[in-house]
């Protein structure tokens, strides 16, 4: 059966001149709390149930905050006889409101010449309302426009943290069939494949640090095999393990998956550094001290 096509309103890349971003007072987000601030590019995932389902799977409650013609900073284009908040106004109206974490995607209907100043303004106004971190959704290389915004954006928000490109621009290179003929709004293939790199993003956010244990037993003896599985909390499946620096004791052996094993063959206390890394880069470190006795006597 052939998917739907969502037709949606053309952009307007002419908007009104960029201003400062007026002062945000401090605020407390709501830490279970995701807030997404888009444009009439994401109407595509709102308004259709299964691009919907799939943004919001596995998470915390989130509020969609989109608009066709946001803009960042200054007057979006008008639509439908109105021109909504842009994304500083709408982040002082949430107050208190806003999520912890947001997910920006609007750019589009700003200047070109004031972008930058534009996305330092909105990344200061979300930080002084408390947000702890920033996914911002980069941009479809249609036209060379578009690839200056991106290289503007990357610019823009390497001093900050708190701040992660979502790459829009990568996944879907090349992907001409989820747009529509303005190569920037979405089919409903599109919206699918947005939908679904946004949240996987979202995912990989708000996983818990990733953290490394130690195996319950860490004594054994010359002679005896000894097999044990060290521990990771956090993170992004799968994990890796390798030893650092020095090897192991004749006789044992670890294996990708953090199974410790082998028969070790010499006494003392073995003091091993190991490393875990998981799916999206992230490494812990465990010190294990593994003790291991000599052969008991035979009578």
């Amino acid at each position: 059966m052939k998917r739907p096509t969502v037709l949606l309103a053309s952009l307007s890349l002419l908007v009104g001149l960029s201003a400062p971003a007026p002062a945000v007072a401090a605020a407390s987000a709501q830490p279970d709390k995701i807030t997404v601030i888009g444009d009439s590019i994401l109407t595509a995932v709102q308004w259709n149930p299964q691009p919907l389902a799939i943004l919001e799977h596995g998470l915390p409650t989130i509020d969609l905050q989109i608009a066709v013609c946001r803009s960042l900073i200054g007057l979006g284009c008008p639509f439908e006889g109105q021109r909504p908040p842009n994304l500083v106004d709408l982040v002082q109206s949430l107050g208190d409101e806003i999520g912890s974490t947001v997910v920006v995607e609007v750019g589009y209907n700003d200047r070109e010449d004031g972008f930058a100043a534009a996305v330092d303004d909105s990344v200061r106004a979300l930080l002084a309302a408390g947000v702890q971190r920033i996914l911002w959704v980069n941009y479809h290389d249609w036209v060379p426009l578009y690839a200056q915004l991106n290289t503007d954006l990357a610019q823009a928000v390497a001093k900050y943290p708190q701040v992660t490109i979502v790459d829009w621009r990568d996944d879907s290179l090349n992907r001409y069939s989820w747009f529509q003929s303005d190569g920037v709004h979405l089919v409903f293939q599109g919206a699918v494949e947005l939908a679904t790199l946004i949240n996987q993003a979202l995912i990989d956010a708000l996983a818990p640090p990733l953290v490394a244990h130690a195996p319950a037993v860490t004594v054994t003896q010359v002679g005896s095999k000894y097999t044990a599985q060290l521990g990771v909390s956090g993170g992004i499946g799968p994990f890796r393990w390798r030893v650092m620096g020095q090897r192991l004791g004749r006789g044992l052996h670890l294996l990708s998956n953090g199974v410790l094993t082998g028969t070790p063959t010499r006494a003392g206390r073995m003091r091993i550094h190991l490393q875990v890394s998981d799916s999206s880069g992230a490494l812990a470190v465990l010190q294990l001290v593994l003790t291991i006795r000599p052969r008991a006597a035979t009578l």
